[in-house]
This record gives structure tokens, sequence and C-alpha cells, in this order.
């Protein structure tokens, strides 16, 4: 893989990301799908109902994520839950992430 795919293809088709402490970049956030009988996107709890569904993030490498992060994208807030550098060759290619939405 080459270095300089994945930022021509963000630039062209990603979104803006903002994170907590004002860094932007971008990056690809989609929804992930489950492919279960069970794909509720809202579970209950014993203090009421909440999100379940997790998004995918794949972004710039100029943009790195921490496990806690806070960001947004378009109008809605994602708390990073896993994060880790992608690299190719000895440089960080990008980085993949596992974002839970905030209520």
């Amino acid at each position: 893989m080459r270095r300089n795919v994945l930022p021509g293809l963000l630039r062209r088709y990603g979104r803006q990301v903002v994170l907590e402490d004002g860094r932007t970049g971008m990056a690809f956030v989609q929804p992930i799908l489950e492919r279960s009988e069970r794909s509720d996107q809202v579970l209950p709890t014993p203090l009421g109902r909440r999100r379940a569904d997790r998004f995918l993030y794949l972004g710039a490498a100029e943009l790195p994520l921490r496990w806690g992060d806070r960001l947004r994208c378009g109008e809605e807030y994602y708390r990073v839950c896993s994060a880790q550098a992608i690299y190719v060759g000895g440089a960080v290619s990008h980085w993949w992430g596992m974002l839970r939405p905030e209520e």
C-alpha cells in the first residue's frame, strides 16, 4: 500500500472531525453493522436505555487518537473506545479506531 493513497481518499471522500482539544482532520466514520439475530442499537439498563451501536474510524496520520478522546463528526459526538496507529513500512499510514456515540 502506498502511503499517499489514504490521504487522497480522505481529502476527497472523508468528513471533517474535531477532537475535544480543538485539533481537526479528515476521517471516515461509519457504523459497524452487526450480523447477529440480536441487532438492537438501544439496550435497556437499570438506569434507562443506552445506545449500543459502534462506529469505525479511519483517520489521517496527523490526527492521532487516544482511548477516551471525545470527537465531533458533523452534529454527532463520539467517545474513542479503542485506537491504534496503522503502519506502512516504518511510518504511520493512518489511525484505526472504534467509537461509541454519546447521548
